[in-house]
C-alpha cells in the first residue's frame, strides 16, 4: 500500500472504532439514567431496609456493567483497542 492508501485504511479503522464507542456510550448513558431513576424513586418512597438493600444490589450491578462497557470500548495509549 502506498502512503495515501495506508492513511485511508487508518481513517476507516478509526471511524469504525468511533462508531463502536458511540454505541457503547449510548448504552452506558441508558444504564446511568436507569441508576438515577432508581435512586430518585428510592429517595421519594419510604423503603424497607430489605428493599433498599435490593435496590443497592441492582445499582451496583448496573455500575459494574457501566465499568465493563467503558473499559471494553476504550483504546490504549498506543491507540489500540482494548
Amino acid at each position: 500500500m502506498d502512503e495515501r492508501e495506508e492513511l485511508i485504511h487508518q481513517l476507516k479503522a478509526e471511524l469504525q472504532w468511533v462508531k463502536y464507542r458511540m454505541r457503547m456510550l449510548d448504552i452506558i448513558e441508558e444504564k446511568l439514567l436507569q441508576m438515577r431513576r432508581m435512586a430518585e424513586t428510592a429517595k421519594e418512597l419510604k423503603l424497607s431496609a430489605e428493599e433498599i438493600n435490593s435496590l443497592n444490589i441492582e445499582i451496583h450491578n448496573l455500575e459494574e456493567q457501566v465499568k465493563a462497557l467503558d473499559s471494553e470500548s476504550r483504546k490504549t495509549k498506543d491507540d489500540e483497542i482494548l
